[in-house]
């Protein structure tokens, strides 16, 4: 009886491993718009309106503990070039730049995703003002008028 409890335990805890998900801002451009800014507004007060937004949600759940046990938040928000005083100005301080900002996703990144190049003349702030999440970065390209960010859980 005992070599039954243990073979189900093994087989229960195996199939109890981890689920990988993705939720992306789809739609029209105002209806990404609405959502991203639905998104953000729960963690930072928007300087002004978006004028593009693409954003992924990545998660990772179901493993021995329940709710998720990672997930990424990443994104692309563009905004008029008018704006960006006040874009500057809400996410201050600025941060060292990132050596090499990465993708952060559980997943390929999105073609919506910037090439590397789009980084280089990047602002680094802290991600908790916009994302609320300590880990990875926000990179305002003032050249762009855009805001790229990759952001996680833990």
């Amino acid at each position: 009886m005992q070599t039954l409890l243990s073979i189900l335990l093994v087989f229960t805890l195996s199939a109890c491993g981890p689920n990988h998900t993705r939720d992306e801002i789809t739609g029209t451009q105002s209806e990404r718009i609405t959502r991203a800014t639905s998104i953000l507004s729960k963690y930072c007060k928007l300087p002004g309106p978006l004028l593009d937004a693409h954003m992924a949600e990545d998660v990772i759940s179901g493993g021995l503990a329940p709710g998720p046990s990672n997930s990424t938040l990443t994104g692309v928000i563009s905004f008029p070039a008018s704006d960006l005083p006040k874009w500057q100005k809400v996410l201050s301080p600025r941060t060292s730049p990132a050596d090499a900002p990465l993708f952060l996703g559980h997943f390929k990144a999105p073609a919506w995703w910037p090439a590397a190049a789009a980084f280089k003349d990047c602002e680094f702030y802290e991600p908790k003002k916009l994302t609320g999440r300590t880990f990875g970065f926000v990179a305002l390209s003032p050249s762009a008028a855009a805001i790229y960010f990759s952001t996680g859980s833990n």
